[in-house]
Order: C-alpha cells, then structure tokens, then sequence
C-alpha cells in the first residue's frame, strides 16, 4: 500500500516554469540542429564542444532557478526547495518575517532564515502567489506545539547536475596548454 507524503498544498510559480521549458525546448533544438542538420557541420572540435556546452549550462540554470524551487505545506510539515536546498521543517518551527507576519521570509528555529525561492514576487504569476503566500502564513499561525524532529537542510543533488561536466570540461579544454 502506498501512502501519499505530499504536502496538501504546494506553490511552484507556472509562468516561470513554462518559459523555462519553451527556452530549454529551443537551446536543445539549436543545438541539434547545428550540429547534425546545419549544411555545414561544424569542422572544429572546439565548435561541438561549445554546441554542446553552452546549451546544458542554460538548461541547468534554468531547471535549477525555474524548474525545480517548489514550497509545499500541510498541518504540520513545510518542504521549500530552492535551487540550492531543500529545507524539510515542522510547521510549528516556523516564525513569519517581515512587516507585521506578512512578509516572505521565514524563521526556522533549527535553521536560520529560508527564503522560499518558488514565492518571489511575480508581475505574471501575482494573485496565484499571493493566495499561497496567505495561504502559508495562515498554516504558520495555526500551527501549535512544539515539534518532535528537528529541521533538515540538505544541499540539492539532482540528475541534472550532469549537464554541468560539458561546460566544465569545455572549461578545463580552453586552458589548457
């Protein structure tokens, strides 16, 4: 039997997540292109290694900074994954920041400051973060008691890590004697 351990409520900011994909769908498409479909294929080797460099260090970025920040809450667990960490917090831990409880900020007594990446101010994504935003601090508020488990911050490890070993060897090429 499996049991769901998702938080009941979650924010990721859309927009940003949509345009990262069209953006990803297109540096993959160039790429391709280039270097199998382009009438003159590329005759340095330093031109493939760029082809192939360059467009996984953007694909990297942006799943690191539109893909993958996430902020997801129930009664009684708070999960924020920002393109660096993943804090994993009991509710009742949490302090609000910020004018009068309402900022973004988050005090967590084992941690420190977390700022929930996922929930920045967005010009297209607004109302849906500020409905998670009210949302999260209402959670914040009610939460009572004192937790059983301390808070967790862990440095993010993920697949897409790999698509940095081109930009880093195209890196240790170009100095090399």
């Amino acid at each position: 039997m499996h049991v769901d351990t998702r938080p009941r409520h979650h924010y990721v900011n859309r927009p940003a997540r949509r345009a990262a994909w069209v953006v990803t769908s297109l540096m993959v498409s160039v790429a391709v292109w280039f270097l199998f479909f382009d009438g003159e294929r590329p005759s340095d080797p330093w031109e493939v290694v760029l082809a192939v460099a360059l467009p996984c260090a953007v694909i990297w970025t942006l799943i690191r900074t539109a893909l993958a920040p996430y902020v997801g809450w129930d009664d009684e667990q708070l999960v924020v994954r920002n393109p660096f960490f993943t804090y994993e917090v009991p509710l009742s831990d949490v302090r609000l920041l910020g004018r009068a409880g309402r900022g973004g900020a988050l005090e967590v007594e084992s941690i420190g400051t977390v700022l929930p990446w996922a929930m920045t101010r967005s010009v297209f994504d607004g109302r849906r973060a500020g409905a998670a935003r009210r949302e999260l601090r209402h959670a914040v508020r009610r939460a009572a008691g004192t937790a059983t488990t301390p808070g967790r911050r862990r440095f993010r490890v993920a697949w897409s890590d790999i698509l940095l070993a081109p930009m880093l060897g195209a890196v240790a090429w170009a100095f090399m004697p």
